[in-house]
């Protein structure tokens, strides 16, 4: 009868225990999303990243502390767009990089939304349609959790293209199609 008790006490503890670290690793989705928007009308370019909540929350404890709160806390929120800010580059065709400017960051749902937009640079643009394009540089959670995978979709001239940046990745070039109107 006792080995029965200890079996079953053994079995509970492990059942909890896989149960404990299925919800945790479940709870992060290893992946973000950012989008690119050319406002050919307003010369500008917008920007929107997007993070699941449970990461954004996980990777704020790392970077600013194990007592930051992005729901509850303005100034956690802010230092963690002052993170992604640091670690989101765009660099024109002649890898230059052009200064983003921070518009807003906020919660909707089970996502952390931060807002960016830059001036159109001619160097992007440019008149020769063969360099029409330029560089992305994406570590935010990455340098965290290098299995984190960043989706980035670039809206250009009514066409999306998609780009996936992973830790192994550096500068990424995107060019830009100049056919559509």
């Amino acid at each position: 009868m006792f080995w029965i008790i200890i079996a079953l006490i053994w079995f509970i503890t492990l059942a909890g225990l896989l149960l404990f670290n299925f919800q945790a690793s479940a709870n992060r989705k290893k992946e973000s999303y950012t989008n690119v928007l050319f406002n050919a009308k307003s010369g500008n370019v917008a920007i929107q990243h997007c993070f699941y909540l449970a990461d954004a929350q996980q990777t704020a404890k790392r970077i600013i502390g194990a007592d930051s709160d992005l729901v509850k806390n303005p100034q956690s929120r802010k230092a963690f767009a002052d993170y992604v800010q640091t670690n989101f580059h765009i660099a024109d065709n002649n890898q230059q990089l052009l200064q983003l400017e921070y518009l807003n960051c906020e919660i909707k749902g089970d996502y952390l939304w931060l807002y960016q937009q830059t001036t159109l640079a001619k160097s992007v643009i440019g008149n020769d349609p063969k360099s029409v394009g330029f560089y992305i540089k994406i570590a935010n959670q990455l340098t965290l959790c290098p299995s984190q995978l960043s989706n980035i979709n670039v809206e250009h001239n009514k066409q999306v293209k998609l780009m996936h940046i992973s830790a192994d990745n550096k500068w990424q070039h995107l060019a830009l199609d100049t056919d559509v109107a």
